[in-house]
């Protein structure tokens, strides 16, 4: 029986009267109850933030997160939660006065202490109070800063809670919390329904694994991009799996749905919402590939394109989504695409999707978008993951596929709308949340323009001590001047400075480079070549790899030393 939840649950703040030895959160070998968590939001309750200051709150663990979050609620402070921790992002927010908290450098933090005595302030969750700020991701254009409300946050734990049943067990989660739906989904429903959440993001199948074997898991919180890559073997030998696996960020395919779902031995829930309206509607692509709104939800069809009309939107109006939508018997609906991707290409109007379309139907392409870029002079970017077997490794292979891709399109737009740049990836580049943003984007065309990168495609986090960097060396780079005429060549210092960067860019605190040892260089790289940087951090030394498909390019180690 699923109990029914209103906005009252959540607004009474039940974290605020439970028993003190009622756990809170878990990990493998470590549990937080009431009374650690009413201890923690005093100690966050110290921060030097006045009364027209807000609280800027960046921080990747779940419990120090929720303990700043609930402190400042309780203060009355409005939240700004930023979606990632880059310098650029935190001081353009606290440019003007507002107070950085959590982990991030120049952040304030508590100092905790064990003999704490104080007891937190509880002021009143006030339902149309703003309870936070939020981003949108910024795929489809610079990211826009969302206010919510506590009745709006309300209303997110809501469609969970009356959907979905929750067994008992820990709330783990794969995705970051500085986001609506890995807040709402992994964190706030834990509170609200007296489940412990996870004390760590399982960033790594492997956690995944550790914590079905330790514990039982009422419910997995995921996306796309983490589904897709579940190895092989993952449960434990028991064939323990969790009471429930939610999806959310871009629409699973099915392959890679029944992938994860023989993996997990569970059914994935998916959640179509976005920043802007929170959860809308779900469906189970085992029982009904349609998907299915939430019961406070109200959608109609209006020219082809979805309306809505919900308690988590900041008006009670119906409001118009850029979907477009095809509704069928009841109140199903299939998802069509964006609405809003036309777009004037030297003067001629074109559709994104439709562009899509058609590279998507090409020999090796497993998935591709098409995007607007900002230096190009109204020129479109291509962004395509193939298959391994079509990947082009060096610059006439790469040269004979653009060929043959702008020839699949050309029969249906003019040469002028055709992608000008196109990148070329193994693994679709996203963040925590599964979606492809704006900084991704730049990321991934930020050669373009500065000729002293090579060309990034992508990174693959394999463990907290191993990165997987795919490169490829553009024609236009810097380093390539006079290195050698007539047969240019990348310069080793080159190679070992993209691997110190991507190095000191993934692990920041790990210190500098100092030493480097056993250093080789048995095969040139030339312009157009494919790369793959192998990073990995043992016992304070970088170790590192520059390879191809045609073997190694350059190895060694360096040494790490303190920062000073």
């Amino acid at each position: 029986m699923i109990p029914i939840l209103d906005e009252s649950r959540f607004l009474d703040a039940p974290w605020h009267y439970r028993h003190d030895s009622t756990v809170v959160a878990a990990g493998i070998n470590e549990q937080k109850c009431i009374a650690d968590l009413h201890r923690d939001i005093a100690a966050w309750q110290q921060a030097p933030i006045g009364p027209d200051q807000k609280a800027v709150l960046y921080h990747p663990g779940p419990w120090p997160f929720v303990c700043a979050l609930l402190a400042c609620w309780h203060r009355g402070i409005p939240v700004v939660l930023p979606g990632d921790d880059r310098q650029d992002t935190l001081s353009q927010l606290t440019r003007e006065g507002d107070v950085l908290l959590g982990e991030a450098p120049h952040a304030w933090q508590p100092c905790l202490d064990d003999d704490i005595t104080a007891r937190p302030a509880w002021g009143p969750l006030r339902a149309d109070a703003p309870a936070m700020e939020i981003f949108t991701s910024g795929s489809s254009g610079d990211p826009q800063r969302l206010i919510k409300t506590f009745r709006q946050l309300a209303h997110e734990t809501c469609a969970f809670g009356n959907t979905f049943a929750l067994p008992e067990g820990v709330i783990a989660s794969q995705v970051s919390h500085q986001h609506i739906y890995g807040l709402s989904a992994g964190l706030l429903r834990a509170l609200v329904q007296d489940r412990p959440f996870g004390l760590n993001i399982c960033r790594y199948p492997e956690e995944v694994a550790r914590y079905l074997e330790h514990m039982p898991m009422a419910a997995l919180i995921s996306s796309p991009a983490q589904l897709e890559r579940i190895p092989e073997a993952l449960l434990p030998p028991d064939g323990r799996r969790p009471g429930s696996v939610y999806s959310s960020g871009a629409p699973l395919s099915l392959p890679a749905c029944h992938h994860a779902e023989a993996r997990l031995s569970v059914s994935i829930i998916e959640i179509y919402g976005s920043s802007e309206t929170g959860a809308i509607a779900w469906r189970d692509q085992r029982a009904d590939p349609a998907w299915t709104p939430f019961d406070d939800t109200d959608i109609e069809e209006q020219d082809g394109v979805l309306r809505l009309r919900s308690p988590r939107l900041d008006t009670a109006d119906w409001q118009r989504h850029a979907d477009r939508i095809k509704h069928l018997q009841g109140r199903r609906f299939e998802l069509l695409g964006r609405a809003d991707r036309i777009v004037k290409v030297a003067g001629k109007r074109v559709s994104l999707d439709g562009m899509v379309r058609h590279l998507k139907a090409h020999p090796g392409v497993q998935r591709a978008d098409c995007v607007e870029l900002a230096f190009s002079g109204g020129r479109l970017g291509a962004i395509v993951q193939l298959e391994a077997s079509a990947v082009p490794h060096h610059r006439e292979a790469r040269r004979r596929l653009i060929a043959s891709l702008r020839e699949t399109l050309e029969r249906q737009f003019e040469p002028v709308a055709v992608p000008r740049y196109w990148r070329f990836t193994t693994v679709w580049p996203t963040n925590a949340q599964g979606k492809l943003t704006r900084a991704l984007i730049d990321e991934l065309f930020a050669d373009v323009m500065d000729h002293e990168r090579p060309r990034w495609l992508g990174s693959e986090l394999e463990s907290d001590t191993r990165l997987i960097v795919h490169l490829e060396v553009p024609d236009t780079l810097r380093a390539l001047e006079g290195h050698f005429t007539g047969m240019p060549i990348v310069p080793g210092v080159a190679l070992l400075t993209w691997c110190m960067e991507y190095a000191q860019r993934q692990w920041p605190d790990a210190g500098t480079a100092g030493r480097i040892e056993r250093l080789r260089f048995p095969r040139p790289v030339r312009p157009g070549q494919r790369l793959t940087l192998t990073l990995e951090w043992r016992e304070d030394t970088l170790h590192f790899r520059v390879g191809s498909c045609e073997g190694d390019h350059a190895s060694g180690r360096a040494r790490c030393e303190e920062q000073r």
